[in-house]
């Protein structure tokens, strides 16, 4: 029963079901003893709460506890949990970033953004979970509109390894630095993502200081193009792509390009891995050779709502890039977003005009964690999950602590 004065809480399904996901991903006291949640049982939950961030049907404010709730116990997961439920806390973190109302997610971020970056470093954990908080860190930093260029040295340093210097260094730590693949795919483009909402710090600059600060991140994408991997092809492909768009190479780099793209564009299957995307790498590079040579601009529609007025199309690099990044992470769950998601529609609105960003302007400038949760509003609620465990007696600063300090 709601305590006197406080109304109770009309919850819809989705709210239900998240409900009873955050339950089960807290361990909890009885008078007897301990009740400690199993492995299958917080994958299950976490799972769960993916589910609903990713169909659009979780739209939580700021002013819902829940917000603290997930992104908390997203960091415990990630902290303590197995693999696959560390894996599904990173998306949780993006996706509820992506989905948040009524306030910036950028104080969320400040206090998670320092355990992210560090753990796209890590060379010890499977590529799934290192992919899975590549775009975690990745969306984040577009969603809050903040530590971008942080992010973003971040995902490089995760393309291009240091080398091993010492002779003496055993060959499975080589093994451990040399980026695999997939992750190295998943990197560029979240890198990619990212450099396109620097598009207009970047035009502000000259030519020749864009190229050359440039020049050194140019060459070694270029590199990409002669990876074994289709994958990594395909993403230094787009990534350059976007590059040309922002005058970024210089007119040696120009013909390389030229010709490098052309021959990918007609490449034979005996030339590299994984051929099931070898149409898709000539169908890529087929479109940059004639954006190269002839200035045809890309062109893709996505519709995002019925009627005349809901297709939405893009025809410069820049957008297609994002787009394909959030389409991409959302699945099955991108036209939901687009068409009810608050912060995607303000994303779309500010990119209308081709050659803007589609970003999402920070309104949390300054804000602390306790602006972000006043916790007066919460310690006195009666919802069911927050009775008899740590919401109880702890406040947001004592959560985030647990789950990400």
């Amino acid at each position: 029963m709601a305590r006197s004065g406080i109304k109770a809480e009309t919850k819809p399904p989705s709210f239900e079901r998240v409900d009873a996901c955050i339950r089960d991903l807290q361990d909890r006291h009885d008078y007897w003893h301990k009740i400690t949640r199993t492995p299958a049982t917080r994958e299950a939950a976490m799972a769960g709460i993916v589910g609903e961030l990713q169909a659009g049907h979780l739209p939580i404010s700021v002013l819902d506890m829940r917000c603290l709730a997930i992104f908390a116990f997203s960091g415990v997961s990630i902290k303590k949990g197995t693999p696959k439920e560390a894996r599904l806390a990173y998306r949780a973190v993006g996706l509820l970033l992506l989905t948040l109302r009524d306030g910036s997610p950028g104080p969320l971020l400040d206090e998670a953004f320092p355990a992210l970056s560090k753990a796209i470093q890590a060379v010890d954990v499977p590529p799934a979970t290192l992919i899975a908080a590549i775009d975690c860190l990745a969306t984040a930093s577009f969603t809050a509109a903040c530590h971008v260029e942080e992010a973003m040295k971040a995902i490089w340093h995760v393309m291009v390894r240091p080398p091993v210097r010492s002779r003496s260094a055993k060959l499975k730590i080589q093994e451990a630095l040399e980026t695999s693949p997939e992750v190295l795919a998943a990197a560029v483009s979240a890198w990619t993502f990212l450099l396109t909402t620097t598009t207009t710090n970047t035009q502000q600059k000259k030519k020749a200081d864009r190229t050359s600060s440039w020049s050194t991140s140019i060459a070694s994408i270029m590199e990409m193009l002669d990876a074994d991997d289709r994958r990594v092809r395909i993403a230094a492909g787009e990534a350059l792509a976007v590059c040309v768009e922002l005058n970024l190479l210089t007119n040696k780099d120009m013909d390389v390009l030229v010709a490098k793209v052309s021959d990918l564009a007609d490449e034979p299957a005996s030339k590299g891995a994984n051929n099931t995307l070898l149409r898709e790498q000539k169908e890529l590079f087929g479109r940059i050779a004639a954006f190269l040579q002839h200035d045809e601009p890309p062109e893709a529609s996505v519709r995002t709502s019925s009627g005349r007025h809901g297709v939405m199309k893009v025809s410069t690099w820049v957008r297609l890039a994002q787009l394909n990044f959030l389409s991409k992470l959302l699945g099955n769950g991108f036209l939901k977003h687009a068409q009810d998601n608050p912060r995607l529609n303000e994303a779309f609105r500010s990119g209308r005009v081709e050659g803007k960003p589609l970003s999402i302007q920070d309104d949390g400038s300054g804000m602390t964690i306790d602006d972000f949760f006043p916790w007066h509003l919460y310690r006195d609620r009666d919802w069911p999950w927050v009775s008899d465990n740590i919401f109880s007696r702890q406040g947001p600063q004592a959560l985030l602590r647990l789950g990400w300090h």
